[in-house]
Parts: structure tokens; C-alpha cells; sequence
């Protein structure tokens, strides 16, 4: 029978005598397992908002919330819920003069009022459609468009699935050529589950987005698992 001598991914740990029993321990072979699923995307998530300017900030959080008034507007025509609006950031920011004053300090000339909010869009068929709407509203920030799955945990254990399949089937190829047997599973580790890393678009052309709807390309998202499984080796 051909001794042991396999790298890359199999270890076998060599028998050795038990200091309880006496009897001597099985050989281990150790086998990384990956799987993968793909899928269509059915939801997204885009942040959008508006920026106003004024001489002063009470004119510019009026204009803001006038605006922001009309971009849920735009979110109620098309179904968008409640529960589907988070608001990201609210801010008040003032703007210098280049030039300094005769007392040295830096002029304050009026005042940027920014104010975001997050859309979680269900029906991806409206998608352009609704981002086109909302710039007509009145918004002007549009960024950090992402697609994401809501089944999104069965689709990662379909990947472990696949994952412990595959560091089977590597057993099996790897203790074929070693001249033994795949024993009983001894553990199984789950090294790392990852869902598909959201893409971010920057900030979309306002001007561009409102002469129509958006064309939008969603693709497929990746679901990844990795296991690590122990297996006895038999010889």
C-alpha cells in the first residue's frame, strides 16, 4: 500500500499512540471546501436627497424641506412605504469667501443645506422609472445605488451546501490517490460566508437622469461559503 504523501490541501496526521486507551489514533485528512450561487437580484437600495443653497440658513432649510417635501411625494406615487425610508443624513454647512476679512477672519456668504435619505426599492422594474421621478421632484443627490437579495440567507446556505460538497468530493479524489478510504466526518469549520460586496455608482447627472428613465443593468449577485472538513482516513 502507497505510505502517505500528499501537500497542497490534505493534512494526515499519523498515527500515534493514545495515552488513555493505548489504541492508535486515526490518520486525518483535512479538506477546504468551496461553493458558490449565483442569482438575479430582486431589491435595491439608493440614497437620495437634495442640496440647497441660500444667503442664510433658515432660507436654505426652508427650500430643503420644500424640496425633500416633494421627493416623498414622488415616493408615495410609486408605492414606496414607510418602512422603505430611512433618513441618512441632515446637515447645515456654511460658505467662506475665499478672501479673508480686514479682522482676518474668513467670510461667511450664505449657506448649504444638504439632506439624504435611503430608498429601499422592492420592484426592480420601476427602479428607473422612480429615479427619474425623483429627480424631476427636485432631487439633486443621487449616489450609492446598491442590489442586494431578499432571500439572501437560503441563498448562502445553498452555497454551505455546495461548499461541504466539494471538500467531499476533493476527499474522495485525494484519498483515491493516497490508496485509502474517506472515513467518518470528524468536524466541519466554517471558514468564512460572504454575500456579494454592494456596488456603489457615484453621484448620478441630474440633467441626463431627467430627459427619461434610467437605464439600469442589476447583473447577478455572488454567494460564497467556505468550509474546512476533517475527515478519518482510512488505510
Amino acid at each position: 500500500m502507497k505510505r502517505l504523501a500528499l501537500g497542497l490541501l490534505v493534512l494526515v496526521a499519523l498515527s500515534s499512540q493514545a495515552a488513555d486507551t493505548g489504541n492508535a489514533s486515526p490518520a486525518l485528512m483535512s479538506v477546504t471546501g468551496k461553493g458558490s450561487v449565483m442569482a438575479a437580484p430582486n431589491m435595491a437600495t439608493v440614497a437620495v436627497g437634495v442640496t440647497s443653497q441660500s444667503n442664510d440658513a433658515a432660507s436654505a432649510v426652508e427650500a430643503n424641506n420644500q424640496a425633500m417635501a416633494a421627493l416623498h411625494r414622488a415616493l408615495d406615487d410609486f408605492g414606496i412605504e414607510g418602512r422603505d425610508r430611512r433618513s441618512r443624513g441632515f446637515s447645515v454647512q456654511p460658505m467662506y469667501d475665499n478672501r479673508q476679512s480686514a479682522a482676518g477672519k474668513l467670510v461667511i456668504t450664505g449657506y448649504t443645506v444638504s439632506n439624504q435619505l435611503m430608498v429601499t426599492v422592492r420592484d426592480l422594474g420601476q427602479l428607473g422609472d422612480l429615479l427619474s421621478a425623483v429627480v424631476d421632484a427636485g432631487s439633486n443627490s443621487i449616489n450609492s445605488l446598491r442590489f442586494g437579495n431578499t432571500d439572501a440567507e437560503a441563498l448562502l446556505d445553498d452555497a454551505r451546501r455546495l461548499a461541504v460538497e466539494n471538500a467531499m468530493h476533493r476527499a474522495n479524489l485525494y484519498a483515491e490517490a493516497a490508496g485509502g478510504d474517506v472515513g467518518p466526518v470528524v468536524s466541519i469549520t466554517e471558514a468564512g460566508a460572504a454575500q456579494p460586496r454592494p456596488e456603489m455608482y457615484g453621484r448620478s447627472n441630474a440633467a441626463y437622469m431627467s430627459a427619461g428613465p434610467v437605464p439600469i443593468s442589476a447583473g447577478e449577485n455572488e454567494f460564497t461559503a467556505i468550509v474546512n472538513v476533517v475527515f478519518e482516513l482510512e488505510q
